[in-house]
């Protein structure tokens, strides 16, 4: 085993409720498997060393030695980890490698002692900066510290940083540090423009540029995977390359630390943290990966495949245009006489001459015969969550960054690197973004402009969409969380006065095409085979751990309703709100079987006269 004489150091500004622990856990007890005599030194924060005890205290057994720095309580934690960092050479006594916590030691870094530079570091993006796909957004974050950006040839990731114990190392420490205050001061929290701005001080020495392998971004290093000494498993773009980087996988370290299942795999053969895909690209592949084409090629792939998981009505003949402009016209001025066309239309009979009493005939009859006032205040995708928060269960609410009445408003800069698109007042709406720096934000803008001004609900006859001031807002992304899944679960419970016999369980919704459901008995979980006649499932979906909270939910939104559709999620044990439908399907469901239909509308008709108001009721 070559013995190391640098020393690995670390800095972690942490506490409970993130996940940079769990990074670096993995982190130095991969320095450790690859290295078992090498020297780790820890460097934190005060609060940071306070939250390290129970299973957190772990990191202690495998680390050398812990160097805590004080801080005034008002000093961010982010703010906290970049300067402690760019202090190291001032806390560490002798040469040392600096690693992140998101990267992975895969091999010996002994040969690091043979360094002769005094910095040193891997050019981020494995490419010059005028080849950087990310070139103008490093610009855009440079923009306020003032030194010649024309000049930046070389920009550097942090990630890795080599440091001699040498008096020109020591000065661009300094330089580096006083850059980061000033950072600050501007409003810029990351510490590479400051880091960017001190290699071209004329006072301090140059970084001098590591090998790829030291530093493989997995983003952009696919021609270093094959030696790489370092995996940086999170990316400036936050892509799940690595299982490593995905929030399933550092929540169950959060719950297991260095006994979590499968570490011990991950550390031995750090192949099986990625896609098999991802690890065989070489040659022209891997040059491909690393080019400007490989970047607009995912662009392309990503929106395609946004795009196809949109629903797109179109108006093919002049008979769709003809009904088109008629349900727009009578959506508007006599929405139940539409209904009643747009009914018999679809199956061929007049809803009020029809003897049954299916489900489709009884949300007729709830349109026009019950009250309804609530309706769009409830339909309403952000007017709800006030509903549901004078209701105390301001917990299921999945958190939002922000809304906008317009497009132009729309900040992307503000929204994190993965987060939900929907409009408040229709369906068909909803965009899910896990990487938005290759969204093509001008086709997003474009498809929201257009759902802004469409006003949803008038050619479906569905009124009470026509009271919602229409927005478009951003959301928590909840990923997806079971095995079977490739979208988090949606649960659609319908109720009726708040009791739910049945449950739509609706998974693989990445796009309408490979979406599937299949009904529940909730009351002993039972598939009901045969109920959904178009996209039925095959799978045996488990029980969900929540159950019992999601039907006290259930109750507690639905208890005065007649009927509704209540959706929920199930994300790590925890139930989320998704939304509440009145008229599914639009009242006109060719999904279900006739069977499921007929028992449903049967719920309705046994309470109806709970709910007909005779001073609204129509003659049919």
């Amino acid at each position: 085993m070559e013995e190391m004489n640098t020393k690995i150091v670390y800095v972690l500004s942490s506490d409970e409720n993130d996940l940079f622990w769990e990074q670096c856990l993995i982190s130095v007890m991969s320095a450790r498997h690859h290295m078992p005599n090498s020297t780790i030194y820890l460097v934190c924060d005060d609060r940071t060393y306070a939250t390290l005890n129970g299973l957190r205290q772990q990191i202690f057994s495998i680390v050398n030695k812990t160097i805590v720095e004080n801080f005034e309580p008002s000093v961010s934690k982010v703010e906290r980890s970049r300067l402690m960092k760019t202090r190291l050479r001032e806390i560490v006594f002798g040469d040392f490698l600096y690693l992140d916590c998101d990267t992975m030691v895969i091999q010996s870094l002994a040969e690091i002692d043979q360094e002769s530079a005094d910095i040193a570091a891997v050019l981020d993006g494995h490419c010059l900066f005028k080849h950087h796909p990310m070139k103008d957004y490093f610009l855009k974050q440079n923009a306020g510290l003032q030194y010649e950006h024309d000049k930046i040839t070389q920009y550097f990731n942090g990630g890795v940083m080599y440091a001699k114990d040498s008096e020109a190392a020591h000065v661009f420490y300094k330089q580096w540090h006083s850059n980061y205050q000033l950072s600050v001061s501007k409003g810029i929290f990351i510490d590479e423009p400051a880091l960017s701005k001190s290699n071209l001080d004329p006072c301090c020495v140059k970084i001098e540029e590591l090998n790829g392998s030291w530093n493989c971004q997995i983003r952009f290093g696919a021609l270093y995977l094959a030696n790489a000494k370092v995996l940086h498993f999170c990316s400036k773009k936050n892509m799940p390359v690595s299982r490593l980087s995905e929030k399933i996988f550092l929540k169950t370290v959060k719950a297991y630390g260095i006994d979590t299942p499968m570490l011990s795999n991950y550390l031995q053969d750090w192949r099986s943290t990625m896609e098999y895909g991802y690890v065989v690209g070489v040659g022209s592949d891997a040059e491909f990966m690393l080019s400007r084409n490989y970047e607009q090629a995912r662009m392309n792939f990503i929106n395609a495949g946004i795009q196809q998981g949109l629903y797109f009505p179109h108006i093919k003949t002049f008979k769709d245009g003809w009904r088109f402009v008629r349900n727009n016209i009578l959506g508007h001025i006599a929405p139940v006489r539409l209904a009643k066309i747009l009914y018999k239309e679809k199956f061929g009979i007049d809803i009020t001459e029809e003897n049954c009493f299916n489900f489709n005939k009884m949300l007729f009859r709830l349109l026009t015969e019950s009250d309804t006032s609530s309706w769009t205040m409830l339909a309403d995708k952000i007017a709800v969550r006030d509903y549901i928060a004078k209701l105390n269960l301001e917990d299921i609410l999945c958190q939002k960054y922000a809304e906008w009445k317009t497009v132009s408003a729309i900040d992307f800069d503000t929204l994190p690197e993965q987060f939900v698109l929907k409009c408040n007042h229709d369906n068909g709406s909803c965009i899910v973004v896990r990487d938005k720096w290759s969204l093509d934000m001008e086709f997003i803008k474009r498809f929201y402009k257009k759902k802004l001004n469409t006003q949803f609900g008038i050619t479906t006859a569905e009124p009470h969409y026509k009271g919602i001031s229409p927005c478009v807002f951003a959301e928590e992304y909840l990923a997806p969380d079971k095995d079977y899944s490739s979208s988090v679960i949606c649960y659609k419970f319908f109720a009726f006065y708040g009791k739910a016999d049945y449950c739509q369980v609706v998974y693989d919704s990445n796009s309408y095409k490979t979406q599937r459901s299949v009904i529940y008995d909730t009351n002993i979980w039972e598939k009901q085979i045969g109920f959904i006649n178009r996209h039925e499932g095959s799978l045996d979906i488990p029980i969900p751990t929540t159950l019992e909270k999601m039907r006290y939910v259930v109750h507690q939104l639905g208890k005065t309703l007649p009927f509704c559709r209540i959706d929920l999620y199930e994300f790590h044990n925890k139930v989320y709100f998704s939304e509440m439908t009145f008229l599914p399907g639009a009242g006109r469901i060719t999904s279900f079987s006739d069977e499921f239909l007929t028992i449903l509308g049967g719920k309705l008709l046994e309470m109806q006269n709970s709910w007909i108001l005779k001073s609204k009721k129509i003659q049919m």
